[in-house]
Parts: C-alpha cells; structure tokens; sequence
C-alpha cells in the first residue's frame, strides 16, 4: 500500500511538472494576448506595472524553455509585472510592428512604450536583475522625495537624501540616474561623473544611462559658466580668432536659451578652418550635445544635418 501511494505520487507530481513545463499551469499573472486586446491588456496595462510581452511559437524549442523560468517568476513576483504570451504564428502582423526576428524575444512595455527587452533563453537570475530595473522598488519613494526637495529649491537636500539612499541600494541603477542629474543641476559634473562611474552600460536604463553621461561629459568639457559679453567682445574684436569663436560657442550652450545659437557658432568654426584643432573641439562638443538631447527631440535631427552639411 505504501509502496502504490508512493508511485502514485511521484505520477502526481511527473504529470503536474509536465504541465507547468508546457505553461499549463493556471498563473493568474500570464494570459494570452491577441492583436484585437492588444491596446488593454499591454499598452493600457503598462500604465501601472510592467508588462513582460513574450513572442514565442509552439515549433520553437527555446521558447519552451523559457515558458516556465518566467511563470515562476511571475507566481514570484505576485502582480508586480504581467506577461503577455504572443503566438507569432498567429499574429505575424503584431510580430512585423515590433520587429522580432528570433524566437523568443520578450520585450518590456511601460506606458505604451517598450523600454527593454531580451532575446533567447537568459539565466533565472539575469531575468530577474532585467526584471527588478522596472517593477517598484522601495528606494522610488527616495527618488520622489529628492525630485520634490529639489522642486521647492533645496537640491543640497535632496542629494543628501539621495546619497543616503544609495548606500542603503547600491545596485539599483535608477538612484545613481537621479543623484547625477541633481548633482549636474548642482553644477558639479565632477561629482555626477563620479555617481555615474558603476553603472554598466549594458543595462535597461542604457539609452537613458548614454544621455546621461553625454551631458555630465558635455557639462566637463564646457567648464564653469562664464561672462558671455566678454568672449562674445573677445570675438568682435577679432573675427578670425577660432580659439575666441569656439569659446563663445561652448559658452552659448551653456544655457537652454541660447542652444541653437551655440550650434550655430560652433558650425561656423568648423566650416571656417575644416581641419583644425578648433573645428575638431568643435565637431566633438556637437557630438556630445547630441547624444546628451532626448532622441525625440526634434532639433537633434536639425543639427545633425547641419553639422553633416558643415563637414562635406
């Protein structure tokens, strides 16, 4: 009798670990989501958690064996994220929008946007650190309180309180964001620079982590803000002065007001002396410019092709 329930059992548990290798396995935190429900169940739904978007296909064997790394995660997790399985035999039009080329691709919506993804079958524990960089975290409530102190003008507070919050979560990416971009505020690059130094490049935040950088190393090679009527006279006095037109260039950058005029000086060095020391500084502080820019916003495209323009 003991020796039937005992095969009885592992039967049991065999047929229960099929199941769930299959993605079986009722998860309240996995559905099936189709081009007509599209819109709810990712786009509208990422508004308030992540939502994890498989693209898998029933002849594609790696896919099988992601199904089940992830359902555990998602039963771990408990509602943090939702995934979203996508049948790209069937829905080869939602497969073309988002561009999967290989099988399984899961990408990561957040507010109707995707903002990572991975492809193939990854480690458990490389999911979950890709996962942990976009469901709540406890140090979000640090961030908001610094966004809020530096909101009514006290930025020293507010990088104290982010200081102090990095020390207690050194591996959470979002916090070393945040405290680089007061710190710039700050005008302190240096220290920024420094707040950005353990950051991988190869994170989920890699876009956002590349802007970042471009403007602490923008805000490095531009100095500390100076009088713009002096190399503005400085450039008066002698038009032919690149080191003086580079300068006052550098300087318009500093501020958001006077960008586009900036962009034009700097131009104009280099379609004056092509192949100097001057047109080179030139060309590699509009490089950091534009990577420092949002990639939506629309002057980056504008003073690409001025540039482009400058140097043929």
């Amino acid at each position: 009798m003991r020796v039937g329930l005992s095969f009885f059992l592992i039967r049991v548990f065999s047929a229960r670990l099929l199941l769930e290798n299959n993605g079986m396995i009722e998860n309240p935190f996995i559905g099936s989501v189709q081009s007509d429900d599209f819109a709810l169940e990712v786009l509208q739904r990422s508004d308030s958690i992540p939502v994890l978007v498989d693209f898998w296909a029933d002849w594609c064997n790696p896919c099988k064996m992601l199904m089940p790394i992830l359902d555990k995660l998602a039963l771990e997790y408990q509602g943090k994220f939702f995934i979203a399985k996508i049948d790209t035999e069937s829905e080869k039009e939602l497969s073309a929008t988002y561009g999967i080329r290989s099988l399984p691709t899961v990408k990561i919506f957040r507010h109707g946007q995707v903002v990572d993804e991975f492809m193939g079958v990854l480690p458990e524990p490389q999911i979950k650190e890709i996962i942990d960089r976009h469901v709540a975290h406890p140090a979000d409530a640090e961030i908001d309180k610094a966004d809020q102190l530096a909101g009514e003008g006290d930025i020293d507070q507010a990088i104290s309180v982010l200081k102090k919050a990095r020390v207690e979560n050194p591996n959470y990416p979002k916090l070393s964001l945040s405290l680089a971009a007061h710190q710039l505020k700050a005008n302190d690059p240096h220290s920024a620079s420094e707040a950005l130094s353990d950051l991988p490049l190869n994170t989920a935040y890699e876009a956002e982590i590349k802007r970042m950088r471009a403007q602490v190393n923008l805000a490095l090679r531009l100095g500390t803000e100076v009088d713009l009527t002096v190399v503005e006279n400085k450039v008066n006095a002698d038009p032919h002065n690149l080191d003086a037109r580079l300068g006052w260039g550098q300087a318009l950058l500093q501020s958001e007001d006077s960008v586009d005029d900036g962009v034009e000086v700097l131009i104009e060095v280099i379609q004056r002396a092509r192949e100097s020391a001057q047109a080179e500084e030139a060309r590699e502080t509009l490089v950091q410019l534009f990577g420092s820019l949002n990639p939506a916003d629309s002057r980056v495209s504008s003073y690409r092709r001025q540039l482009a323009r400058a140097l043929h």
